[in-house]
């Protein structure tokens, strides 16, 4: 079987620098004792009384909502058992009997909770979201690849429309060659976020968007053919 290699848990911490993180105070009271918080240290609810949720504040980057450090590599480990802990304490179900916004804080934070949490666990939108936090997106500045490399994707795309045959077995060696093409570039990624090289790492990320829809095609010729 074949392990998509774009889904990869990555479990070595590599900083960003610290330029990279916003260490600004978000400074307000808690609406039922009026304690003052730092949203960025109780991003969910007031330490005062556990069930105490707060309203979602957008200034409260997804890393916080897990106590990880930004960075490119995480420990999926870890995000998956913070977020699990996390819902624990707000899952709707547990606020039928409180206040009116009570029950809006809970499915607000819940929804929240949920997004950051999908975003953080795949690599390809973990980046996405890195690079949106430095007030950069593909979607708003379109990066332009070399007509070579485009060609290159072309005519991956076209073999495997050639292989979409139940006649002909499973392409083994593409399928190597192109998830191999995926781990070097996730390292190109995660060496330029790791260096602040911003740019370069909005070029890889636009590459491998190619490369995930080709990986994508991959894995349902190995539904196709019985392999997973």
């Amino acid at each position: 079987m074949f392990i998509r290699l774009f889904q990869h848990r990555l479990s070595t911490f590599m900083h960003i620098p610290r330029s990279l993180i916003n260490t600004s105070s978000l400074i307000e009271q808690c609406w039922q004792c009026q304690r003052k918080l730092d949203r960025n240290e109780c991003p969910s609810y007031c330490p005062c009384e556990k069930h105490v949720l707060l309203p979602v504040r957008s200034e409260i980057d997804y890393f916080r909502l897990f106590d990880l450090s930004r960075s490119f590599e995480i420990d999926t480990k870890q995000l998956t058992r913070m977020f699990r802990n996390t819902m624990k304490f707000l899952h709707p179900d547990l606020f039928t009997n409180k206040s009116d916004i009570e029950k809006k804080y809970s499915q607000d934070q819940s929804a929240l909770l949920n997004g950051a949490y999908k975003t953080l666990l795949s690599p390809l939108a973990r980046a996405h979201y890195l690079l949106k936090l430095e007030n950069i997106t593909i979607e708003e500045s379109p990066v332009q690849l070399e007509s070579d490399f485009l060609q290159y994707i072309m005519e991956i795309n076209e073999q495997l429309v050639d292989e979409d045959n139940d006649q002909k077995p499973f392409p083994i060696e593409l399928a190597i060659k192109m998830r191999q093409e995926i781990d070097d570039h996730m390292k190109e990624l995660s060496n330029a976020l790791n260096t602040m090289d911003l740019e370069k790492a909005k070029e890889i990320l636009a590459r491998l968007q190619y490369f995930n829809n080709i990986d994508d095609k991959l894995t349902n010729l190995e539904v196709k053919h019985g392999i997973i």
